[in-house]
């Protein structure tokens, strides 16, 4: 039965493991001690631990507001709060683990972000790259157009050249034809008389 065990004893081994006397409380309450022997209990803790585990058990208190039994103040009255005992090696140990977690944590997310920022500059480069070589492909461009401009600028030039001076020998030869057209049809009336002559003399 729980009423046979040492409550001091329990309250004692809960303060080591770091708990509050509140919770040392509900942790006495749950093993079935009733709320005098938790007092009790608590009581006799803090007086040990203030007389460095000197018997109190037969120590007489005189009775004031909030003390019970044979002077053992009761838990929850007047008398100071037990300072809360000192946070224990696994509560550190805690404490390292979860702060290595976070650091972990931080470091593995500061790296994708680092592993992003690589890629968005690898893909700044590339379009920056795939920029230049549009812009040189459009200048060539530019150029071999202009060259074809004035390829056709000159041909159509040469052209016209060769149009006036065809323009002109036409001109020429008409100027012959007119001269010579007049004379070649008296010519040819000319010998048409002849052959007819000859053809009556031949009769």
């Amino acid at each position: 039965m729980p009423a046979q065990k040492d409550p001091v004893s329990d309250v004692l081994q809960l303060r080591e493991q770091g708990l509050t006397d509140n919770l040392i409380a509900e942790e006495m309450r749950k093993k079935g001690y009733s709320p005098q022997q938790v007092n009790s209990a608590i009581a006799q803790a803090d007086a040990s631990a203030d007389t460095g585990g000197m018997d109190m058990g037969n120590f007489n208190v005189p009775a004031q507001a909030g003390f019970q039994g044979q002077g053992y103040p009761a838990y929850g009255g007047g008398m100071p709060a037990a300072p809360t005992a000192p946070a224990s090696t696994d509560d550190a140990n805690l404490y390292e683990r979860i702060e290595e977690t976070v650091e972990g944590m931080i470091d593995e997310k500061w790296d994708e972000l680092i592993g992003e920022v690589k890629k968005i500059v690898e893909w700044k480069e590339k379009m920056e790259d795939a920029l230049k070589k549009i812009q040189t492909d459009v200048d060539k461009l530019k150029e071999d157009f202009k060259l074809l401009h004035q390829g056709v600028l000159g041909r159509l030039e040469e052209y016209d050249t060769k149009m006036g001076d065809v323009d002109t020998e036409l001109k020429a030869v008409g100027k012959v034809f007119k001269d010579v057209v007049p004379q070649f049809v008296d010519n040819v009336k000319e010998l048409s008389s002849i052959t007819k002559g000859m053809k009556k003399k031949g009769e």
